[in-house]
């Protein structure tokens, strides 16, 4: 025979799971995609203030690039001169000198300044794609950070709304007699702690919330419709084709290209002149015209070319030494990243089963306390253990997506 105390607390534990668990079930099943991880990039790319100058950047390697097929190693020079005794004796000398002066390449310095100045170009180029990289990792974790935060507001508003309901029900029976005074101090400590925890999330998720509108510039909204990222793999890839460490390989070549240009530039440019001289030394003499042809060459300083030099070489060997760094830690991270990404399967199938099992445990502690076997703590108890369980599994589901993405992150590959 039921008392009405176990029949009002079983109606109440009913309530509770009722309208948790099997809600939260209902808000994981998979929804139609209305965003992406390549539309969150897409939009951070559009916002991003180093992607959008990037292509200017780009043009002005190249016109360094055509400068360096000028023939000569800087523009010409246009050199003048007028001399006249008008305010002296004034005896009619006048003499005007008119021509130009051209630094010319030293040996090699052009084809070297030339190979320099494309490799450059291929550099910022690819300055471009690593920085796109950059970027896609930040915007993948943002995504699954952000949408973490939401799911625990979202856990933590149900949790409350369904704490609130059994302590005004419970209320009630405590006022018609129904259940002890301490029922009530049950449900109002529940009540206050669901709202201490939604307080808690929403504060989270604020945060958060700002740091993903600075960088994708998208609403928060849209992100419980968002499609974790395949796991495919392009064929034949491997961790060398990183671009990583295909800027790293290239900043090799331009700084032994640098080292090669500074060997031929022991001094400055030399220069030839070419000017026109229109000469009369008096009144009655004739104007007389004549060529001047005219070099400068500078002498160099040992000491300061040696300098620069070594300074080239020390740039080169740096480099070397940080693309040998690189290809360490990209073997590294790939191999750590894979075996988060399974791992992580193992952790989410883990939590689903572990779901499914605190689920049935509450239904037969349901069924226990029904025919009076089972107290109303322990059965409360099997409820919060089934409802930890069931955001466990949920919350298992977006660090999968998140290892996903950093899977494909080590790899190197964009959204």
């Amino acid at each position: 025979m039921y008392s009405p105390h176990r029949v009002v607390s079983t109606c109440l534990v009913i309530l509770l799971f009722n309208a948790s668990i099997p809600a939260f079930a209902q808000q994981s099943m998979p929804v139609e995609t209305e965003l992406t991880v390549q539309d969150a990039f897409e939009s951070a790319l559009s916002i991003d203030p180093e992607v959008q100058s990037a292509l200017k950047r780009i043009e002005a390697f190249k016109a360094r690039r055509s400068a360096a097929s000028a023939l000569t190693a800087q523009p010409l020079s246009l050199e003048g001169s007028y001399r006249s005794d008008r305010n002296y004796n004034n005896q009619g000398l006048r003499e005007i000198e008119l021509g130009v002066s051209a630094p010319i390449w030293n040996w090699n310095e052009r084809a070297r300044t030339q190979s320099l100045r494309d490799t450059e170009i291929e550099l910022v180029q690819l300055q471009l794609e690593q920085k796109k990289l950059e970027l896609a990792g930040l915007v993948r974790q943002t995504v699954w950070n952000t949408l973490g935060a939401n799911l625990d507001v979202e856990i933590a508003q149900a949790r409350l709304k369904t704490a609130k309901e059994l302590m005004v029900d419970v209320e009630k029976r405590v006022k018609a007699g129904d259940l002890a005074q301490t029922d009530f101090y049950q449900a109002s400590a529940l009540y206050e702690q669901s709202r201490a925890e939604l307080l808690r999330a929403q504060g989270i998720l604020g945060d958060v919330s700002a740091d993903y509108s600075a960088t994708i510039g998208l609403p928060v909204s849209i992100l419980s419709r968002i499609q974790t990222e395949s796991t495919d793999i392009p064929n034949g890839l491997k961790p060398l084709d990183h671009p990583a460490i295909k800027l790293a390989q290239l900043k090799v070549m331009a700084q032994q290209q640098q080292s090669d240009l500074v060997q031929t530039q022991a001094r400055a440019n030399p220069e030839v002149g070419l000017a026109i001289i229109s000469d009369r030394g008096a009144f009655t003499s004739a104007s007389e015209k004549s060529l001047v042809i005219s070099t400068r060459i500078p002498l160099g300083n040992s000491s300061e070319y040696q300098s620069r030099v070594l300074q080239a070489e020390s740039e080169s060997i740096a480099a070397q030494a940080a693309l040998t760094k690189t290809q360490r830690q990209i073997v590294v991270l790939g191999r750590v990243a894979e075996s988060n990404l399974d791992m992580f399967a193992q952790l989410r199938a883990s939590a689903q089963e572990q779901a499914k099992l605190a689920a049935k445990t509450f239904e037969l502690y349901k069924k226990s306390f029904d025919l009076g076997e089972t107290d109303l703590p322990t059965l409360l108890l099997a409820e919060q253990k089934a409802f930890e369980a069931d955001k466990l599994a949920r919350k298992s589901a977006i660090e999968y997506a998140a290892k996903v993405s950093a899977y494909k992150q080590a790899l190197g590959l964009l959204p």
